[in-house]
């Protein structure tokens, strides 16, 4: 039944994906996120609905008459250098043929961030993205906030099979993201209810990453919610929350999970995290030897490279940090190209704090800038620790970063674009300014 009813939704939303490029966007994004089909157990779960639903947007928007250029900002170039710098290095792949199918994946990733760059031109289509990005990541927030609560936090928390948040930290990772944007919409909307949801949202969320056992989530829920008091408005209720979290944490948590916490003070003796260190020792020593292409994608899973590059009696295993994933994979220049994104993210933001933090009625996008920087915190800090280098989701942030400042910037242009017209009105004589105003002849 689970399935059936989720494939007529999805032929409800097909058409309408046709239709209207910018509603398949959100579709595509939904189903990236939450990724529904694989709460069900027959044919819906592996039928490829995100590829189905992509084709569709594409076609729509080749024949619509909406923008189909990527605007030019620092990101944008950044984000097309990164794509072209990853295929480059799969030609040079240790593992060539799973290198080959990973730059694939990719590829689909920033085929999403590029349509978010086209058709995402206005507040309004920002606002539903960020609906749709914080109700599918928020599903498993309150889920696994929820099951915490439920069963004393003795179990962990993961996310679907199959997905980019398939894995506990990486799970974590995109709650801790997530946050940020659920502050957002608190802020912004004036009703009542729905502040309160999404306060809930937020507190069940919380206790979902203390959920997922994740020690990496752990120090980067407690980076993001310093940055969420320091950047937002309004920040009782938020406190409250934050304390709230803080409290189950120290009280509601059994003894395993203390345990595993406490490992964080002694890391040097915990043998998952010198696993980790091997990893990250693993990844510099290819790029050291092979410093213009890295190892390629999926470098990691070749016991040759190991043993040649890797600590003596090390155990091979995913890289458990994106920037030396990064580095293993694409060599220095892709390293510094994927810092760079960053920095350009994070400094598209702090220029729109800037232009707008005396201006009430930017102040949506003021809120937003320093929003989206706590969720870049969230992924570059928790990032230390996971795998998730190509999560979608951050690129897709990025994207919408620079995406920001160019509304705020074209905003900007048109308020002093009025204001200039209208002084120059107001300085003609009486009669000629009767004449040439809109609607006399």
């Amino acid at each position: 039944m689970r399935d059936i009813a989720f494939a007529l939704i999805m032929l409800g939303l097909i058409p309408l994906a046709a239709m209207r490029p910018y509603f398949g966007l959100l579709v595509w994004s939904w189903l990236g996120y939450m990724n529904p089909h694989r709460l069900t157990f027959g044919f819906a779960y592996s039928f490829p609905w995100v590829m189905l639903v992509a084709v569709v947007t594409l076609a729509s928007l080749l024949v619509s008459r909406e923008n189909k250029r990527i605007p030019r900002s620092t990101v944008s170039a950044l984000l097309v250098l990164f794509l072209l710098w990853t295929g480059f290095t799969t030609f040079f792949a240790v593992m060539s043929d799973t290198a080959s199918q990973r730059w694939q994946d990719f590829a689909k990733t920033m085929v999403l961030v590029f349509a978010t760059l086209m058709l995402v031109n206005t507040r309004e289509r920002m606002h539903w993205l960020l609906w749709v990005i914080v109700v599918s990541l928020g599903f498993y927030g309150v889920k696994g906030g929820v099951y915490t609560i439920v069963h004393g936090g003795a179990n962990r928390v993961f996310g679907p099979a199959g997905s980019f948040i398939g894995d506990n930290n990486d799970l974590a990772q995109a709650l801790c993201m997530v946050l940020p944007l659920m502050r957002y919409l608190q802020l912004q909307t004036r009703r009542k209810m729905v502040r309160i949801g999404l306060g809930m949202a937020m507190f069940l969320s919380g206790v979902g990453i203390l959920g997922t056992y994740s020690r990496g989530g752990l120090i980067a829920l407690a980076v993001v919610s310093a940055a969420l008091f320091l950047k937002s408005r309004r920040r009782i209720t938020l406190a409250i929350a934050l304390v709230a979290v803080g409290v189950t944490a120290y009280n509601y948590m059994p003894g395993q999970w203390m345990e595993r916490m406490r490992t964080i003070q002694h890391a040097g003796q915990v043998n998952t995290f010198q696993t980790r260190v091997q990893s990250w020792e693993f990844a510099a020593n290819v790029a050291l030897h092979r410093p213009l292409v890295g190892g390629g994608f999926n470098v990691y899973e070749s016991t040759a490279m190991w043993s040649l590059y890797g600590p003596e009696d090390a155990r091979p295993r995913a890289v458990h940090s994106v920037y030396f994933r990064v580095l293993g994979e694409q060599g220095f220049p892709g390293i510094v190209l994927f810092i760079a994104l960053l920095i350009a993210s994070w400094r598209y933001c702090g220029k729109v704090r800037h232009k707008t933090r005396k201006l009430p009625a930017e102040k949506w996008a003021f809120d937003l800038a320093s929003m989206f920087q706590a969720s870049l915190l969230a992924y570059m800090t928790a990032g230390f620790a996971t795998t998730s280098s190509y999560f979608d989701m951050s690129y897709q942030l990025m994207a919408m970063c620079a995406i920001l400042y160019g509304l705020v910037v074209a905003r900007s242009a048109a308020s002093e674009a009025h204001r200039t017209a209208g002084s120059s009105t107001a300085r003609l004589p009486a009669g000629e300014a009767l004449v040439n105003s809109p609607g006399t002849k």
